[in-house]
């Protein structure tokens, strides 16, 4: 019940930011996270590393503190060899009128392989995230996300995988 819960704040977010006036992004990124695995069950907490692309193509966005909503696609391994290949939506919340800090809601799904970790119920997977970064003057981005993968009880088995890990993000000329 938690996990719907949260995928209906993590949706509502994104909701209202798209609602908001919207700033063209003008590069993409890619963004390179490490941090701990699995933090709500200790006892099998591993690492994690994942890197994704973030498009500077946004929808919703005319000028203001709000990026727009723009795709996005990853993959997470795990210190346990469970590997989530995902594909998704992205928005950058930009706080304050200088924009030195940026809140990104993400959401998607995808294919989960479990490897030696978590069985999280089957293959199909849904991705909630979270980050809050500080923007340096030349784009770059470092900060924290907190990210869930869970099924939302599209299996009979609904466990979660929370991470907390460190995010580096760098700006890349257009790929599409």
């Amino acid at each position: 019940m938690e996990i719907r819960y949260g995928m209906a704040a993590l949706s509502a977010l994104v909701l209202i930011f798209a609602m908001t006036p919207a700033m063209a992004a003008d590069r993409d990124f890619i963004i390179l996270n490490v941090g701990l695995s699995d933090v709500d069950d200790f006892d099998e907490e591993t690492v994690e590393g994942s890197i994704e692309y973030t498009s500077r193509l946004t929808f919703f966005g005319n000028g203001s503190r709000f990026s727009g909503v723009g795709p996005l696609l990853g993959v997470t391994v795990t210190g346990k060899g469970a590997v989530f290949a995902y594909a998704g939506i992205y928005g950058d919340y930009y706080l304050g009128k200088h924009r030195f800090w940026v809140l990104r809601p993400e959401g998607g799904i995808g294919y989960f392989k479990p490897g030696d970790g978590k069985d999280l119920g089957g293959v199909f997977e849904i991705h909630g995230s979270l980050t809050f970064a500080y923007v340096f003057d030349n784009e770059t981005r470092l900060g924290v996300t907190f990210s869930h993968i869970s099924n939302a009880d599209t299996h009979s088995k609904n466990p979660a995988l929370d991470s907390v890990l460190l995010t580096y993000a760098f700006p890349i000329g257009p790929v599409f």
